[in-house]
Parts: C-alpha cells; sequence; structure tokens
C-alpha cells in the first residue's frame, strides 16, 4: 500500500510565515525567526510523513529552508507564476498570506504527484559559501558597470578621478572574490567539471561556476526538461485554426542571463554556435529568436557533455534522442 503523504503549504513573508496543514487546512502564522521556525518544527508531522511546499521570496525562505533540512524535512519550491495561475483556476478570488499558504498546499498535493514538482537537495555548508560568493560577484560586477557608466558622464575632473578610484577598488575586491570562488569549488567537487566548460568558447569562469552550482540537473534529464528548467524551451500558442507565436516562459532567469552573455560571445568565437546563429538569420529569424535557440542549442549540448562525460569538440552534437 503506497503510504501517504502530508502537504504542508507555506507562504513566506520578511518578518513572518504563514503555514497551512492538516485535512483541514488549519492554519497558523509563525515569526520568521530561528525561535519560529523551533515552534513550526514542534507542530509538524514527522519528516518522513510530509513535503513542505513553499515559494522563493528573493532570499527570506532560505533560513527556514535550512532549519526544516536540518531536521530531515523535504522541501519543495514551487513557481510563484504557476501557483498564481492556478489559485485563479481553482477560483480563489481572494488574495492574503493565509489563502496563499492553502493554495500552495493544494498546488502541492496536485502537481507533486504529477511528477512537475521536485524535491531540493541538501546542500553543504561550503557549497552554500559557494553559492553565496558567485551572488557577491555578480553584485561587484554590477557596481562596476554601472560606475563606468558613471565615469563616461562626468564632466568633473576631482569626481571623476573619485570614480576611478571605486572601480580600481571594486575590481581588486573582484579579484579576490574570484579566488574564493575557485578555492570553494575545488573543495565541493566542482572544479573539474567548470574547466570541462570553459573549453567551449564562450563560456566563462563565472558562467561555468554558475552552471555548475545552479544547475545540478545537467547530464540527469533529457534535453526538453533542462531546456524547460532553463526557461529557454518554446510554448506553442494556438488555437483552433489560429497559429500564434512560440514563446519562452519560466526557468531560471539567472542562469538564462550568465547564459545569454555567453552565446553573444560564442555567435562571435565559436564555430558550432556561430553557423547556427548565421544559418538561423538567413533563415529570416529575429535576432533574438535566433539567440535563444543558440541558448538552447549550447545548453543540450552541455547536458550531452555531462550525461556522457564527453569533453567539448567542435564537431560535437548533442544526441537527438528526447528519452
Amino acid at each position: 500500500m503506497k503510504k501517504e503523504i502530508e502537504f504542508i503549504g507555506i507562504d513566506i513573508a520578511k518578518h513572518k510565515y504563514d503555514v497551512c496543514m492538516g485535512k483541514d487546512n488549519i492554519k497558523k502564522q509563525y515569526p520568521n525567526t530561528q525561535e519560529g521556525f523551533r515552534e513550526l518544527i514542534k507542530t509538524l508531522p514527522l519528516a518522513e510523513k510530509c513535503l513542505v511546499v513553499m515559494e522563493p521570496t528573493g532570499g527570506y525562505e532560505k533560513a527556514l529552508i535550512e532549519a526544516l533540512q536540518a531536521r530531515k524535512y523535504r522541501i519543495v519550491l514551487a513557481n510563484a507564476f504557476k501557483v498564481r495561475k492556478y489559485a485563479q483556476a481553482m477560483g480563489y478570488l481572494a488574495k492574503n498570506d493565509p489563502i496563499d499558504s492553502e493554495v500552495i498546499k493544494h498546488f502541492g498535493e496536485d502537481a507533486y504527484p504529477k511528477g512537475k514538482l521536485d524535491v531540493m537537495a541538501m546542500k553543504t555548508e561550503s557549497f552554500k559559501q559557494l553559492e553565496a560568493w558567485l551572488n557577491r560577484s555578480r553584485q561587484i560586477k554590477k557596481s562596476i558597470k554601472t560606475e563606468k557608466q558613471r565615469l563616461e558622464k562626468e564632466t568633473n575632473r576631482e569626481v571623476a578621478r573619485q570614480i576611478e578610484r571605486e572601480i580600481r577598488h571594486l575590481e581588486k575586491t573582484l579579484a579576490k572574490t574570484e579566488e574564493k570562488i575557485k578555492q570553494l569549488s575545488r573543495e565541493n567537487g566542482l572544479s573539474e567539471k567548470a574547466e570541462k566548460f570553459k573549453k567551449i568558447q564562450g563560456i566563462g569562469d563565472i558562467t561555468a561556476q554558475i552552471l555548475v552550482t545552479q544547475l545540478p540537473e545537467l547530464g540527469k534529464v533529457n534535453n526538453k526538461k533542462i531546456a524547460a528548467l532553463v526557461g529557454v524551451a518554446p510554448y506553442c500558442n494556438d488555437s483552433g485554426t489560429y497559429q500564434g507565436k512560440y514563446k519562452i516562459r519560466g526557468g531560471r532567469s539567472e542562469i538564462r542571463s550568465v547564459l545569454y552573455m555567453g552565446v553573444l560571445s560564442a555567435i562571435k568565437h565559436n564555430s558550432v554556435i556561430k553557423a547556427f546563429y548565421d544559418h538561423l538569420r538567413k533563415q529570416g529569424k529575429l535576432h533574438n529568436v535566433a539567440m535563444v535557440a543558440c541558448m538552447r542549442k549550447l545548453l543540450c549540448i552541455l547536458n550531452a557533455m555531462v550525461r556522457n562525460n564527453t569533453e567539448w569538440q567542435e564537431n560535437y552534437a548533442a544526441p537527438v534522442s528526447q528519452n
């Protein structure tokens, strides 16, 4: 007999979170603090008997996830857009945090048995540090770009010199940050895979690190699934005789952003991706359409490389099988 799983829905805010559990959809509220986590865990069923469903909230969920995973609770992160559409389809016209926790709970009950949701993997402390430093690297790069843009427009020489000093300081900080990333990557056994990715023209150090840390599914799922996870899978929009344009939606925007920048370089320097891009443009495809197709092709090649433990080759082609 199949073991029953109790689903727990949690809607998280900055200072508190709302929980919905049980057959009667009992709702409770706790502070988003360590004390609140301990109170919640006292009321939850045993870890092996339940599944906790929540939405990503820009980082406010991280501490709760760590507290629950430390007690062996399984966590599922549900896409907020899909949860909202589900709520509308199920007739939840009102919206507040307690209602949202109930919606999240029911969404998990419907989606998880159909294989639409995956349990989050446990992360080591070293791996969490690597993610934090990668995030910090992106922040510093963004600051450098912003300061350089200010410098281009600044006419006051004294202010310009101050901006130049700030840029130099940020560049030194970035260099130290990237050294820390390399160290943590080696500690987590990810440096070999990242080095393999970096052999592909268009994929730099940070892009490779983000791919190996933020996309652990590489090599474990088929090409359609990996494209959907990143958000570069085209979805049709047809009805009757009407045939709408294919569009991409959802997925992990952070990975998509670095992949886009990688492809910008690849269409100039990578013979495989350049030939594919040029072919699409000659067919009349718009630049952005061709770019997304190139991102998808590059992602499928990476997926096949990891799955088959193969090095990058100029004539490398991902297998066409979608199994």
